[in-house]
């Protein structure tokens, strides 16, 4: 299984498919529906925000395996995590765990 966290830096040059694929999945967690002006369906919707963190789990996960069918199907979803950095202000980043499957 593959880690992948919300918080990492993005490797815009991959050496390799599964580097490729990881890039995907991270931009895939980092990208927020305001900030995606021509392909609103290829991010997060940012509501998410001011929720429970249990209903953020729970709608982040249904829309990661909607957003990998559509846009990465390279890769499975096998764990999603929220990791709360302050309880607060509902400050939280994804840690994925992926499986990468080569289609051909």
């Amino acid at each position: 299984m593959i880690y992948v966290s919300s918080n990492e830096e993005i490797n815009y040059s991959p050496k390799n498919y599964i580097e490729e694929v990881v890039t995907n999945v991270g931009m895939l967690l980092r990208v927020c529906k305001e900030e995606q002006p021509l392909n609103r369906d290829f991010s997060f919707d940012s509501d998410l925000i001011d929720k429970n963190i249990n209903v953020v789990k729970n709608r982040i996960t249904a829309q990661l395996l909607e957003m990998f069918r559509k846009y990465e199907p390279r890769a499975i979803l096998r764990a999603t995590e929220i990791k709360t950095e302050d309880k607060f202000n509902n400050d939280f980043h994804i840690e994925l765990g992926i499986e990468v499957v080569n289609i051909e």
